[in-house]
């Protein structure tokens, strides 16, 4: 799938980047992490859908397979930026 990232902004400085939201940042709109996408895009399994297998490393640097690690617990997952599945 090919996201559309909105590129929509101006140099306003040197450095200085306004986007169409009008917030001023160092790097222009639709580079880096002001990479916001378009339109309609999937953001993820809705409240109460199983998620996808998910594999990440803990505090401590081990293995976490959210399935099998939480033996039939509920877990959140808390994103902190949108998530293009």
């Amino acid at each position: 799938m090919q996201i559309e990232r909105d590129t929509r902004g101006a140099e306003v400085g040197p450095n200085q980047h306004e986007d169409a939201d009008g917030y001023i940042g160092p790097m222009p709109a639709g580079s880096g992490p002001r990479s916001n996408p378009l339109g309609e895009f999937p953001t993820g399994p809705s409240v109460g859908e199983r998620l996808p297998d998910v594999f990440a490393l803990n505090s401590d640097g081990q293995n976490v397979d959210l399935h099998s690690d939480r033996n039939g617990q509920q877990a959140v997952l808390i994103f902190t930026r949108s998530v293009v599945w």
